[in-house]
This record gives C-alpha cells, structure tokens and sequence, in this order.
C-alpha cells in the first residue's frame, strides 16, 4: 500500500532455545494508531526492540518508508523518524524535565563535541533553538510549567508524559509506545489518550503496546494481537473485540463489542 509506514515481513527473533517472535509480518499506515496487544511475554516489546534497533531480527524484514532498517543501529534509525518510549520511565537521573526533553534533539543538532566545548557563537545559538524546541515540546504535552523541575521529583504520570515528550523532540515520523498508561489511575488513562490523539492529528504515526483495553480501542485504528509469538488476530478495534479466539486466549467475554 502506498500509505503505508512500517512494513514488518516474518519478524522472527530467537534468544538461544526460546522463539520469542516467531513470523510475524504487519503493516502500519501513515497517520494512523495501531495497537499490538497481547499476554505478557506475547512478544510484544521484543517487537518494539527490533523495530528500534534495540537488537536485530534472527530472521524477516523490517521496512521503514521502503528502507531495510533491520540492521541499523538504534541511532540512525531514530534519525530516520523512529522514537521510542519504555515501560520502565527511563529519564535522566539530576537534570531537569525541559533538559531530558532537549536530550531527544541531540540527533537533530550539528554542532560537534569541539564546538560545544569552546562555547562557539553557533554553537550557543544551537542550544537556544535546541531549548525553544524542548520547551514547546513540553507545552504540547502539557508539562510547561514544570520545565526547571528535577525529572525524578515529578509525579508518575509527569514522568511518562514527560517521556513521551522527550520523544517528540526527535522528530519522529512514527512514535512506538510501550504501555503508556501502565500505573496510571484513570484521569491520567484518560489524558493519555488525548495526548495520543493529539499527537495522530499532528501527523505523526502511533504504534502502540497497551494493557488497558478501553484505552486501545477507543483509539486505535487498527489492532494486531500476539500470542505466544506468533500473530492471532489483525483488523479493526471491533473485529478483534469480537474474535473469538482473541476472547478466549487474551479478552474475555467483557471486551465483546455490541
């Protein structure tokens, strides 16, 4: 398909004996949720690793706007327009929530290690653009006003919204996000959600692992489901809700859509 992304053909990762992904092939679309969901241990952060460049596939294709990104380091595929975010909140111990976010540029900056070093005049004026974009970053999610405070002093859901910001400042074409609301209480789900919405509607694509059912089906356009590695159901929110496969393996009979 021409709109399509992220184009995952037999996706297969083994870790000695245990086959923790195993031929799995999806697509993504430009602009557009799609949410993978799953028991624990499904494989599903082990797909958000390989599609990073966290560690490479024993065996498919990962296509990222045509490109083979399969054996590229983490780096150069974040510069293509990937992000990510984690289940674990990984921010950066001592500094401040707008200096976490101005980290996320780095891959976007030009000035080298000598040039920051001697405080060169482009490289200052860098650092000035690198902080406005950092802080307006922090005002679309909504964390403006605590951009001086320590990143570790910031509530729970701060801190993943925060991570979700960091993100964003690379630029990305298409944002993985690794349960985003897990250990949030249910106004913080809520804000998530919009925050996830507001981030589509800006153009940038979403690919997302979520637990929290309401939350992936009230916004995702599509939804893929992994079992033991291996893919179970694909198409759209109401479909898989309503698979039955799906519901014995993973939903239950709460999920049915009406």
């Amino acid at each position: 398909m021409s709109d399509t992304l992220l184009d995952v053909r037999d996706l297969g990762k083994r870790f000695g004996g245990l086959q923790a992904v195993d031929g799995v092939s999806f697509q993504v679309r430009s602009g557009h949720v799609k949410s993978i969901i799953g028991p624990n241990g499904a494989g599903k952060t082990t797909i958000f690793n390989m599609v990073a460049g966290a560690f490479p596939p024993s065996a498919g294709s990962i296509m990222f706007q045509g490109r083979d990104i399969a054996s590229m380091p983490s780096h150069e595929i974040t510069r293509l327009g990937i992000a990510r975010t984690f289940q674990n909140v990984k921010l950066f111990r001592g500094m401040s929530a707008i200096q976490n976010v101005m980290v996320g540029r780095h891959c976007r900056t030009r000035t080298g290690f000598l040039g920051a070093a001697l405080r060169m005049p482009h490289a200052i004026s860098e650092e000035r653009r690198i902080r406005a974009a950092a802080l307006e970053h922090l005002e679309f999610v909504g964390l403006s006003d605590i951009a001086a405070t320590d990143a570790h002093s910031l509530a729970f859901g701060q801190q993943k919204t925060l991570e979700i910001a960091r993100a964003l400042a690379t630029e990305p074409k298409l944002l993985l996000l690794d349960e985003p609301a897990a250990g949030l209480n249910t106004r913080e789900t809520e804000e998530i959600a919009q925050l996830i919405c507001r981030i589509r509607d800006t153009g940038v694509t979403v690919l997302l692992v979520e637990h929290d059912m309401s939350l992936v089906m009230n916004i995702s356009d599509e939804v893929m489901v992994l079992d033991f590695g291996s893919k179970l159901a694909e198409g759209l929110p109401r479909e898989v809700q309503n698979d039955p496969e799906v519901i014995r393996v993973y939903l239950g009979a709460e999920y049915v859509a009406e």
